[in-house]
């Protein structure tokens, strides 16, 4: 399969905006900014122990049900068969990380959060410079859970604000009021969401439907049980002795914001590079994207094909048959992988060859982490029901998804960094503003909007938009250069938000096939403008305001939601941002054309 930006895409699927695509021309390319080598001093980073990969077992997380409490704790962990058993934080008791939790849609649950967290794991990485962070967090860390990708009313939403500390708790009441699908939980605090994730508290939130029901008796005929497994990918720097090492460069003092966590080696599901044995037949492996930064195009070593089902918001119309799939933090992707050919004993490994963006290389020489997980033939008798045709719109199968529709209703956001090529930038932003900054964005119910995200930056930012989900429309290159000439950009703090019509390159690029579906978080290159449409859904659809006002355990007022970059540290800094949907009129820039859509 080609990169996301290739000529393939999801023409004659039925699941989009039949676009015809052509690709730059090659004088563009002289116009993009040239790509920095890695930085060759020795000592650059934090190196961690040399590990051998595919020595130790891939765990899976126990699944809970039902109304629940679960502990917000220390708790301690071996990463690696070589490394000593290191300190660590995790949700209900867990080594690392958290349970799956299982719920079924239109049946709500309970959750409780108990925080019986101690001094923090990173103390003194704790930066107090950042917004909602505090040297308190060093002692008393804040913790809010975030149930990524759910349909939540304001204070249910785990808000960045709405933190609580150790000895209290909060309680989480989820009505599930959506299709089935695979969420994650995490944490979300503000100033500090980058180091608290790390130390462990993410986890898998399976979400199940009469369709996909996670049983045998699914009328999709899906892997279920033991042929279902979640792959939380995470990569991880340690210390000698085993224990986390937050820390990447050597020359940012610590306790400051460095720019982005870059492992140097991999984890799924909290054990460096493990292995998993797999019968012979069909397996789903739900995909989570936990990283703080880095993103991964995952294939396997001997370049077999496999399905892409779903995404972040549920399944695809049908499955993309593909030989890799890319997925950047905080994305989920839903695959069925066939071991069948994979006699006893044989092995195949699931790996990656996405570099970082030519910053992070020339800051971190950061190099491509390859071992992931290795896949071991049993020899015995897996999941053989074939995948159907389609998995929406037939017989047992939930309502088919529609083209990406239309909107005259056109907004344009800029993504931005300080263009000087250090490590860490200088400054990062949406809309040249940082959390508390004014304007922010008003979207109103009822309402259906096309964001336009205008990337200026340096390198690719996924964005996350609490509560709604967004169809990819296309992406566009665009002449970066022109664009900052002819629109100089004010310090940050002052709105800035240029229009990049006049800079546009080539044809719009459609979305790859296992992104056309219904999305959360959504990948925004570097020099290129991404399209996508959202839809704010109204009070009397979602059973509560969207726009209602709630008070923090710490008596603070909050309204609305937050948009972010899901690079965590990205977040941690400025680019996240409040919005809300409110019932009055907040109309975005009406009756423009978009431009450069032929066949629209």
């Amino acid at each position: 399969m080609t990169s996301n930006l290739s000529r393939r895409g999801f023409l004659g699927t039925g699941l989009g905006v039949a676009i015809t695509v052509a690709l730059p021309g090659s004088s563009f390319a002289s116009d993009r900014p040239a790509r920095p080598s890695a930085a060759p001093e020795s000592g650059l980073t934090f190196a961690s122990p040399e590990l051998t990969p595919y020595v130790d077992e891939m765990p899976v997380p126990p699944v809970l049900q039902g109304d629940r409490t679960l502990s917000i704790a220390a708790s301690s962990h071996r990463f690696h068969r070589d490394l000593g058993i290191a300190p660590t934080w995790s949700y209900g008791g867990q080594e690392y990380l958290g349970p799956t939790i299982e719920a079924h849609t239109d049946q709500p649950i309970q959750l409780i959060f108990d925080n019986k967290l101690g001094k923090h794991l990173f103390a003194a990485d704790v930066d107090t410079s950042l917004d909602g962070a505090s040297e308190e967090d060093r002692t008393k860390p804040r913790v809010s859970v975030h149930l990524h990708g759910a349909v939540t009313p304001p204070d249910m939403d785990g808000h960045p604000e709405d933190t609580f500390l150790p000895s209290t708790s909060m309680t989480y009441r989820h009505h599930n009021a959506q299709q089935a699908t695979n969420l994650w939980y995490h944490d979300h605090a503000m100033g500090i969401t980058r180091l608290n994730v790390v130390a462990g508290l993410a986890g898998m939130y399976f979400l199940r439907d009469r369709y996909d029901t996670g049983t045998s008796s699914n009328t999709l005929g899906l892997p279920s049980g033991d042929f279902e497994i979640p792959l939380i990918l995470a990569d991880r720097r340690f210390h000698d002795d085993g224990s986390l090492n937050f820390r990447t460069v050597r020359y940012v003092e610590q306790g400051h914001w460095e720019g982005g966590q870059i492992g140097d080696r991999m984890t799924v599901n909290g054990v460096v590079s493990p292995y998993f044995r797999v019968a012979r037949g069909l397996y789903r492996f739900r995909v989570l994207n936990a990283s703080n930064a880095r993103g991964y195009n995952l294939f396997f070593t001997n370049r077999m094909a496999f399905w892409v089902i779903g995404n972040d918001s549920g399944l695809l119309n049908m499955a993309a048959h593909t030989t890799s799939v890319r997925v950047t933090p905080g994305e989920r992707v839903d695959l069925i992988v066939d071991f069948s050919g994979l006699a006893k004993g044989d092995q195949v490994e699931l790996t990656n060859d996405q570099e970082e963006a030519a910053e992070v290389v020339a800051g971190t020489g950061a190099e491509v982490l390859r071992d992931l997980v290795r896949f071991i033939g049993t020899g015995a008798t897996g999941h053989r029901t074939a995948l159907p045709d389609t998995l929406r719109g037939g017989s047992g199968q939930p309502s088919p998804l529609g083209l990406v529709p239309l909107t005259p209703l056109r907004r344009t956001l800029s993504l931005t960094q300080d263009p000087a090529r250090t490590w860490p930038p200088l400054s990062m932003a949406l809309n040249n503003l940082c959390y508390m900054d004014d304007p922010i964005v008003k979207a109103t119910q009822g309402i259906t909007e096309l964001w336009e995200i205008v990337n200026s930056s340096p390198e690719d930012h996924p964005i996350h938009l609490h509560l709604v989900n967004m169809r990819i429309l296309n992406r566009q290159y665009f002449d970066v250069n022109a664009y900052l000439a002819a629109n100089p950009r004010p310090d940050v703090g002052t709105y800035w938000a240029p229009l990049a019509d006049p800079f546009l390159r080539g044809l719009p690029i459609p979305p790859e096939a296992w992104e056309s579906g219904q999305k959360d978080t959504i990948r925004c290159p570097q020099n290129m403008v991404t399209r996508f449409v959202v839809r704010f859904p109204t009070a009397d659809e979602l059973g509560f305001d969207p726009d209602a006002t709630f008070q923090s355990p710490a008596g603070k007022s909050i309204q609305g939601y937050v948009w972010h970059c899901h690079i965590i540290d990205h977040e941690d800094q400025c680019m996240m941002s409040r919005y809300r949907i409110t019932s009055g009129l907040n109309i975005p820039i009406p009756s423009l054309p978009v431009p450069s859509l032929p066949g629209i």
